[in-house]
């Protein structure tokens, strides 16, 4: 234990020194486009018996806007036709389902049967449908989305100029009758009655077999719940699926990128790690965001790393953590740099605390840390810019960029008047970019707590002193005008005399 808490603690001082950083700065939430966007403070943007849809947006450094669209769907749910206005990339967190899509230009109809892990994308100008398939556990499926496009804007998120989608009956009912009796060649009663009828909820119960299926196959369903992928019955669905592969559609996307399907990139007992690579661009083709996975045991952490080209936004999926995100800029003097993309806002260091739910944005360039507790694992899933473009960078291990640039040049950049501790820092074998971190998270969220606190006391005190200094100038203004006053009487008193 107090080898892997040296061990965070040298690594800490590392991302420190080498952004010479001295104010850190706790935040347990920070506005849309900081640093965290708690759960609680998504917008709600459909809600009804079949399942909810919630959203916020984020941006990065450079004021590129993100939507997210977190939607959950009851077993035999319909969310039901929809434009996009953006490019979006979607992950299925949790449920199997079925996508149904019609291309910009397109005249015929594709499908994707998705399931927990899968990740897929659809252009701007796609019509899109999603089914839930009803299951024994009653497990929901749950899909994480993010759109990108110029129209977005998150000025005010509550209400943004343009959704990332609309509704298909809006394309028809906000047309003259008339047009539409033209359009179509229909008679008005026809036109009246679907004008007229009430808009349905974005997400509505819907299953048509239900009447004409025989009882359910529950000894299948109990299977694919035990078993889950590995399920004997569902190897045996997948080795029948490919025999027919080759006699589908060949506009039909059969394939999807899946985070659980082959190995992780990094696997150890404390935590694993994937990322989309070049390999798996042919699964986002004609989209610039990639994604990752990480999944932390208790007390372990991914080590101080960043990106030169993209931003991470990212979800926490299961369990609690603390991430630490380093400010790189400064100035000529080791102070904190000026508005670094932020709008003329401070670039301060920081560390937060994260549950389920919550999205936090790390910066390209950036160093960062992501912990986890003792009491629980943190597992986070996360959307990230320029895919193909980034290689992360890591402070530690085998492959740090210390190890390239040199111990003699590593220590003036440190400030050392001597290699001994440097070259005891680079070293020392972390032997993998997740390692154990026993009890760190919980000692960094103590010392964090601690100067926000202090922090605030010092913001109270200055306050009061500010007060202390306006009252009396307001008395000192006040007497002098008291003064002037009273000599002007006197002058006058003098004159008349």
């Amino acid at each position: 234990m107090a080898v892997a808490t040296a061990r965070w603690l040298v690594l800490s001082l590392l991302v420190s020194a080498a952004a010479a950083a001295h104010d850190t700065k706790w935040k347990a939430g920070a506005a849309v486009g900081g640093q965290v966007v708690e759960k609680e403070r998504r917008r709600v943007v459909a809600e009804s018996e079949a399942g909810t849809v919630t959203a916020t947006d984020v941006a990065d450094a450079a004021g590129t806007v993100y939507r997210l669209q977190f939607i959950t769907m009851d077993p035999g749910a319909l969310f039901l036709p929809v434009q996009l206005h953006a490019d979006a990339v979607f992950y299925v967190h949790s449920g199997r389902g079925k996508v149904t899509y019609i291309q910009e230009g397109g005249s015929e109809t594709s499908s994707l049967e998705v399931q927990r892990g899968d990740v897929y994308n659809l252009e701007q100008g796609s019509i899109l449908y999603i089914q839930s398939y009803p299951n024994a556990t009653r497990e929901r499926l749950r899909i994480y989305a993010i759109f990108t496009s110029n129209a977005i804007n998150c000025d005010d998120p509550s209400h943004p100029t343009s959704e990332a989608y609309s509704s298909v009956s809006n394309l028809l009912r906000g047309f003259d009758v008339k047009i539409l009796r033209q359009g179509f060649g229909v008679s008005g009663e026809v036109v009246e009655a679907i004008q007229s009828a009430k808009s349905p909820q974005l997400i509505i119960m819907y299953n048509p077999d239900q009447e004409k299926k025989e009882k359910s196959n529950w000894t299948e369903e109990i299977f694919d719940a035990l078993w889950g992928d590995e399920s004997p019955l569902n190897k045996k669905k997948k080795k029948d699926k490919h025999k027919k592969k080759d006699k589908k559609d060949d506009k039909s996307k059969s394939e999807t990128f899946n985070f659980y399907s082959g190995k992780p990139d990094v696997k150890n007992c404390f935590g694993w790690s994937k990322t989309m690579t070049n390999k798996d661009l042919q699964n986002l083709k004609g989209s610039n965001i990639g994604m990752f996975m990480v999944n932390l045991t208790t007390g372990s952490m991914m080590g101080p790393h960043w990106n030169p080209k993209a931003t991470e936004i990212a979800i926490v999926t299961h369990g609690s953590g603390i991430v630490q995100v380093v400010c790189p800029s400064t100035d000529e003097g080791g102070r904190r740099g000026g508005d670094h993309g932020q709008g003329g806002v401070e670039c301060k260091n920081s560390v937060f605390r994260v549950k389920e739910g919550d999205v936090f944005v790390v910066p390209r360039f950036h160093p960062m840390a992501q912990l986890s507790f003792n009491n629980g694992s943190f597992v986070f899933v996360g959307f990230s810019t320029h895919m193909g473009e980034n290689n992360p960078q890591f402070l530690a291990g085998e492959h740090s960029v210390l190890q390239v640039i040199g111990k003699e040049i590593v220590a003036l950049a440190l400030g050392q008047k001597n290699t001994t501790a440097v070259e005891q820092l680079l070293s020392a074998k972390s032997g993998s970019t997740i390692m154990a971190c026993i009890s760190c998270a919980e000692e960094l969220e103590r010392k964090a707590e601690k100067e926000e606190q202090e922090g605030g006391k010092g913001e109270r005190e200055r306050e009061e002193e500010e007060e202390r200094e306006r009252k009396q100038r307001e008395e000192e203004e006040r007497k002098k005008r008291e003064e002037e006053e009273r000599a002007r009487r006197e002058e006058e008193e003098r004159a008349r005399r």
